[in-house]
């Protein structure tokens, strides 16, 4: 799929169910909040919650311009200054608006995996904070975070396989 439109509509859709549960906890959340977890769930960091909240918003931020802006900085680039597998094959004039349909949604893709995880992150943090809670749970973090790295070789793999090939020279049109 070289559409960019859904993993967009996607991540779109995360962030407003992550600001909504934001908003919605906010006032119920200590000044000073557990921020940072050992692997077994324990806190072992601290920090106000406005802070929390805007060092948490910059990150979903810088993710949303790597998944969405830099690819199209990328594409502006000179061809020369790329360094991909077949350069000459997939940067062909005929070709490239499709290599950078490719590539803008293979990067979407993974700004939704990333985007899961930091909210997933997040939302974990918001628990261990909360009254009604009280804990990280370290383990749905382990599988999430299995889950991310396992995404990412799929990911890598597909990506270099799709820039890897080409067409046996016989089968180009002219």
């Amino acid at each position: 799929m070289n559409d960019s439109r859904l993993p967009a509509l996607l991540f779109f859709l995360m962030l407003v169910l992550a600001l909504l549960q934001w908003v919605h906890v906010y006032p119920q959340l200590p000044d000073r909040m557990a921020s940072h977890f050992a692997a077994n769930g324990t806190p072992n960091g601290w920090q106000p919650k406005q802070t929390f909240f805007v060092l948490m918003s910059f990150v979903v931020v810088l993710c949303a311009v790597i998944s969405f802006l830099v690819p199209r900085v990328i594409a502006l680039v000179s061809p020369n200054n790329i360094n991909l597998p077949n350069k000459s094959y997939w940067l062909a004039p005929e070709r490239r608006d499709e290599t950078w349909r490719f590539f803008s949604a293979q990067m979407a893709w993974f700004g939704c995996a990333l985007l899961f995880l930091l909210l997933y992150a997040t939302s974990q943090a918001i628990n261990a904070n909360l009254p009604s809670v009280g804990h990280f749970n370290s383990q749905g973090m382990w599988y999430v975070l299995a889950g991310f790295v396992l995404f990412c070789i799929a990911w890598s793999v597909h990506f270099l396989r799709h820039f890897l090939r080409t067409p046996p020279s016989g089968s180009l049109r002219q």
